[in-house]
């Protein structure tokens, strides 16, 4: 997971992926993509893209605004090797994740459910958008576990862990349960609203998984 920070007029040329899940999750500015499937868009705050890489594309990223261009990038490696490369994406809504966990990404093979991203690996990934004292819960079910990035403002953890901007959290051990994610610091965001901001995602528990150098 990358915290991206372009400058305007500036960017990534072209160049090549393979065998990877590239999911974008678009804070700030707005993000001009290209690639060799013929794809061409600019995306802005809230939205979200993905990219299977698959047997091999090649594409560009680019700020071609005024101001920074801010985006999380997460890469996830598919279930299986060699597929055909894939592009889609979702422009963003303030509604569907103010105030509430709006589910982004599924895996493609789970029928139960729907969303605007469906990725080729078991995983799913919500965002959620708070204000000043709210909270959302997030249900995490038996064997799994979760990674949540507070990308704006300040959240508490079931009323213990502190994260503000940059920080997050790793939820493993597989034993499910709920995580209240409560505001408790907002900022001045795209579109003049205060709110503090978090993306989750949750997969498979995998015994051992979390970092062990830091506490």
């Amino acid at each position: 997971m990358n915290d991206d920070l372009v400058q305007p007029k500036r960017g990534f040329g072209t160049h090549p992926h393979r065998d990877m899940e590239i999911i974008t999750y678009i804070l700030s500015g707005h993000l001009s993509h290209k690639d060799s499937m013929g794809t061409e868009e600019s995306l802005g705050r809230g939205s979200i893209q993905f990219m299977t890489a698959g047997s091999g594309l090649r594409h560009s990223e680019f700020n071609h605004g005024g101001k920074p261009l801010r985006f999380i990038q997460t890469w996830i490696k598919p279930s299986s090797y060699g597929l055909k490369p894939n592009y889609g994406s979702c422009t963003g809504s303030n509604e569907e994740r103010m105030n509430k966990l709006q589910h982004l990404v599924s895996n493609v093979k789970d029928l139960s459910t729907s969303t605007p991203v469906e990725i080729d690996q078991d995983c799913d990934a919500f965002a959620a958008e708070l204000e000043m004292g709210k909270d959302v819960t997030l249900e995490l079910p038996v064997g799994r576990m979760a990674y949540l990035l507070c990308v704006e403002g300040g959240v508490k953890l079931n009323g213990e862990a502190m994260l503000r901007r940059h920080d997050a959290a790793e939820i493993t051990g597989g034993a499910g349960g709920q995580v209240k994610i409560e505001a408790t610091e907002v900022e001045l965001v795209e579109g003049d609203r205060e709110v503090a901001h978090v993306l989750v995602f949750t997969m498979k528990e995998e015994k051992g998984a979390g970092r062990k150098d830091i506490i």
